[in-house]
């Protein structure tokens, strides 16, 4: 792991911690769902997969979910998914984008 990796990445974990520490402080650990996740691609250590589709990556990842049960878990993930396609859907940046803005189809 790069020394710039290592060191963000210990940052980042202090500041997850300050997030759960504030929810603990409002006594709200029963109310508030947690999903935070941050990695880094080690692309030095890219190769082709081995059926020869795509290529491998290991990624360090610092993570952190609290959550009651895996039914919430599912909500939190699907409720992610579609904040995700409505960023994409009004990204300007994105083909669809222009392709909804002329009253076209999505082509994905």
């Amino acid at each position: 792991m790069k020394d710039s990796h290592r060191d963000c990445i210990e940052e980042i974990q202090e500041l997850m911690l300050q997030i759960l520490e504030v929810v603990k402080k409002y006594e709200l650990e029963d109310e508030v769902l947690v999903a935070m996740a941050v990695g880094f691609l080690n692309m030095d250590t890219a190769e082709f997969a081995a059926d020869g589709e795509g290529v491998e990556v290991n990624m360090n990842l610092l993570s952190s979910i609290s959550v009651d049960s895996e039914d919430e878990l599912d909500d939190l993930l699907s409720y992610l998914v579609e904040a995700y396609r409505i960023e994409q859907r009004d990204n300007p940046s994105n083909i669809n984008y222009w392709i909804n803005r002329m009253g076209g189809n999505e082509l994905n």
